[in-house]
């Protein structure tokens, strides 16, 4: 074993780019420009991104001082959490700031920004699989707590319009804990952790686990404390500017897999949704009567 096969894979790459292959030298630099999306990538995914064949990154993977390619994997993963950062990390503004700049400016930049990072991270493949966990499971189950719990009313609101059997969690009392054990097989759950990860949330998705579900999760990144439990994880980079939490990013991914879920099933979604208004109608809920959804809309 050489001295540089004791290094991090990132200064490996760097220590032995002279010695590889060109075609193991694209593979190598994919990974130093690209290593923080790489988290769960397969060696056909890999070698698809980098316009090489399985071969060659097994054969970069051998270059490196790794055995295979699922030890390569792991190595990428440990130069994700490295990267993590420890506390909150603060948003730094790419505009100069003058006295005339307000809250909202700063605000609805970093808001963008945080959307067009999330959006580069999803792949299509979990967007999909995360589609049909939901739509073809005979039941739900959406969880977060704390100030997390917002999302998961918002997630098992309209789940909740377009589909039966969603239920939302929020907490773990003997209550909730048991409809967690009384779940049917085939569950599918729905999670959301972010900074500080509130311990409850492990505790419900540790019994998903054991229960066997299918659980979709939504955090910051792959070192968060639920990441080992979910397949597929949505990351979602947080930034900060106060202590209150950044969210359009997150409402964007959970808004996109719900309305997956109703064009997979458009003509069943829009029958309940149309017997849910019929019962709102009848029971006054709504102050105007005549405001209809735009899938309605003939």
């Amino acid at each position: 074993m050489s001295c540089s096969d004791n290094l991090p894979l990132l200064e490996r790459i760097r220590s032995k780019n002279d010695l590889l292959s060109p075609a193991q030298r694209i593979v190598g630099n994919y990974i130093l420009a690209s290593y923080k999306s790489l988290a769960y990538v397969t060696l056909a995914e890999l070698a698809k991104l980098t316009h090489t064949g399985q071969g060659t990154v097994v054969r970069f993977a051998q270059s490196l001082g790794y055995g295979s390619f699922s030890k390569l994997q792991a190595a990428m993963r440990e130069e994700i959490e490295k990267s993590v950062p420890k506390t909150l990390e603060l948003y730094s503004s790419k505009s100069i700031r003058t006295e005339e700049s307000s809250p909202y400016d700063a605000i609805f930049e970093m808001e963008r920004t945080l959307m067009d990072d999330t959006y580069s991270l999803i792949r299509k493949k979990d967007f999909y699989k995360a589609v049909r966990m939901i739509s073809d499971a005979p039941s739900v189950i959406i969880s977060g707590t704390g100030s997390n719990s917002f999302l998961a009313e918002y997630a098992g609101y309209f789940l909740g319009t377009m589909r039966k059997n969603v239920t939302v969690i929020k907490e773990t009392d003997v209550t909730d804990m048991s409809l967690l054990l009384d779940a049917p097989a085939g569950t599918a759950a729905f999670v959301f952790s972010f900074p500080r990860y509130p311990i409850k949330t492990q505790s419900i998705v540790k019994v998903m686990k054991e229960k066997n579900m299918g659980i979709i999760g939504i955090s910051d990144s792959i070192s968060s404390p639920i990441a080992q439990y979910c397949d597929p994880l949505f990351i979602v980079p947080q930034k900060f500017v106060s202590f209150l939490d950044p969210c359009a990013a997150v409402m964007s991914v959970i808004h996109s897999i719900l309305y997956g879920v109703y064009l997979s099933d458009k003509d069943g979604c829009r029958r309940r949704i149309e017997a849910r208004n019929r019962l709102f109608q009848g029971e006054k809920v709504f102050v105007s009567d005549n405001v209809y959804l735009p899938d309605l809309i003939l």
